[in-house]
């Protein structure tokens, strides 16, 4: 009765848990960059009368460029998880990856699109504030689909038969 239950994070100082917070912070500096150049794009196809359901994904398509090579060389590399060798693809292959990265970017894609139209159309945010807050909700999900799924490590494959 007199037992403590552990919290989701348990302790911080574990390896597992360092390695979530070393990769949240990875992903925030590659995130401010990928931001820059999102923003960038979106603010000058706006200023040029492009419509933002079509400035929106333009837009979207810079930054997750940048994004794919950043997280893959800097956040999700062995390398920053302090393991020997700077490959994060060793186990699954590089192209399976990057369909993964394709996927989950086409889904966080569509998920912008219809946040922004929400927040311009029924909402009635100018679209800079809908931009706004539409990145804010984008960017966690986006950290927690790339930790888990798109930047995953396979499972280790035993040799004992």
């Amino acid at each position: 009765m007199g037992q403590k239950t552990p919290s989701a994070w348990g302790n911080m100082s574990s390896p597992g848990k360092r390695d979530w917070v070393n990769q949240l912070f990875r992903f925030g500096l590659v995130g401010v960059l990928n931001t820059l150049i999102d923003f960038s794009v979106f603010t000058l196809l706006i200023v040029l009368s492009v419509h933002y359901v079509v400035a929106q994904p333009v837009a979207y398509l810079a930054g997750t460029a940048n994004s794919y090579y950043m997280n893959r060389a800097f956040t999700f590399s062995a390398r920053s998880r302090g393991e020997k060798g700077s490959e994060p693809t060793a186990p699954i292959g590089d192209w399976a990856r990057k369909l993964r990265f394709l996927l989950w970017n086409l889904v966080m894609l569509g998920a912008s699109i219809g946040l922004m139209a929400l927040a311009t159309e029924a909402a009635g945010f100018h679209e800079m504030v809908s931009k706004v807050l539409v990145t804010g909700v984008i960017v966690v999900l986006n950290f927690v689909g790339s930790k888990l799924w798109v930047f995953a490590e396979a499972p280790a494959v035993s040799k004992e038969h």
